[in-house]
């Protein structure tokens, strides 16, 4: 448990130890879901639709989370802890197996609590390529071990023993909570902007992008059983391959990551392949690729969603909220699919939403002038991510 302590001395980060601790608890929690879908539908006896609610309560709550903090709260260290608190608390509470629809409100609130904290963590960075590149890399650092540690939890414990790995993590980051406070990296005392409508179809777009890239990756352990003959535990290791792979292109530099369309283009590929393929080889090559297109493209969609916006800080929170509601809307989709339609189809709907999101990205960052124009040091046309003197008020 002293891996993540190790790590964030390592990267030297910019924003407190305390707050990667807690990035990295989220990613332990939301990459818990694919592997509790089968625990469930075997513990309560009901189908792989109605399992998914999990998962769709989560993020639900995540999306609240997100999408709310900034409008009533300052990243103050007592909303940190408070978060934590409510995450080990739902945690534990999970532990005992409760009826159905009380686990899927202990679901609920867990995502509450990680949305509070990834606003938390990405309002003190938004668009600060150094800040975000530290936020950026600890999930899939932590991802690299999550797989086959979830795995193992899964199978010796049950879903009883996934849940309390959940609750026990949960105390790391409570307790390294000091000087995680930043409670001028937010204004809260005046009127929420609205987004202009450059940032309103880029959120638009990671919306989209999610829903489908979620509806095929939160199944990954289901298909890999059903369409390559893998085990859990074989897919857990490649999952671990995909936050490998993505601990590279977090941290690229932002001058040489190049545009983001591209890759979230490439990742859809991936999306695709996974759904589809009942080859080994194919299967893991698509998981593992993924994780490296993806973090290579979505932090030039936060850069790009920055630059375009009146008041990035606003943004920082949104963006995350619908990230997290394409996640929600995600794991009901793909579950549904592959009760009705199959794999194949799940793969053509999942990818062709990632593309069309692609798409969109890439007209908007071509179309559109930065509102903050910085030096091009990178030469793709574009401005550098702004500062936070760079940081207009939008009315």
């Amino acid at each position: 448990m002293q891996i993540p302590v190790r790590l964030a001395v390592l990267l030297r980060p910019s924003v407190a130890p305390g707050v990667l601790l807690a990035v990295g608890f989220n990613t332990l929690v939301l990459s818990a879901t694919p592997f509790l879908l089968d625990l469930v539908v075997a513990e309560y006896g009901i189908g792989l639709t109605a399992a998914s609610l999990i998962g769709v309560a989560q993020l639900g709550g995540f999306t609240v989370g997100s999408w709310g903090a900034g409008r009533f709260l300052r990243p103050r260290r007592r909303v940190f802890a408070a978060a934590l608190t409510l995450a080990l608390v739902a945690n534990a509470a999970s532990i005992l197996l409760p009826p159905f629809a009380v686990l899927v409100g202990l679901r609920l609130l867990s995502g509450l609590a990680l949305g509070l904290i990834t606003w938390f963590a990405w309002v003190q960075v938004f668009g600060d390529d150094e800040g975000m590149a530290d936020i950026a890399v600890i999930g899939p650092l932590i991802g690299v071990a999550s797989g086959p540690v979830v795995a193992w939890f899964a199978v010796e414990g049950g879903t009883a023993g996934v849940f309390a790995l959940l609750a026990a993590a949960a105390t790391i980051p409570l307790a390294f909570n000091r000087g995680t406070g930043a409670p001028d990296a937010a204004v809260a005392d005046r009127g929420r902007s609205r987004p202009v409508p450059a940032a309103a179809i880029m959120l638009v777009a990671l919306c989209v992008f999610t829903i489908g890239g979620s509806s095929i990756f939160q199944y990954a352990v289901v298909l890999g059983d059903a369409n390559a003959g893998l085990s859990t535990g074989v897919v857990a290791l490649l999952y671990s391959g995909n936050a490998l792979a993505a601990v590279p292109a977090a941290k690229w530099p932002a001058k040489r990551r190049g545009i983001p369309g591209p890759w979230m283009a490439l990742t859809a590929l991936c999306a695709l392949l996974l759904a589809v393929s009942g080859q080994p080889i194919v299967f893991g090559a698509a998981l593992v690729t993924w994780g490296f297109a993806f973090w290579m493209g979505i932090p030039g969609v936060f850069k790009a969603l920055a630059e375009r916006s009146a008041n990035p800080a606003d943004r920082a929170g949104d963006a995350q909220a619908v990230m997290a509601a394409g996640r929600v809307v995600g794991p009901f989709l793909g579950g549904a699919t592959i009760d009705t339609l199959g794999t194949a189809w799940l793969g053509v709907i999942g990818a062709g939403l990632m593309l069309a999101a692609a798409g969109a990205v890439f007209a908007v960052r071509r179309g559109v002038t930065p509102r903050h124009p910085a030096e091009d040091r990178d030469g793709d046309g574009g401005g550098d991510a702004i500062g936070p003197t760079d940081r207009a008020v939008e009315r």
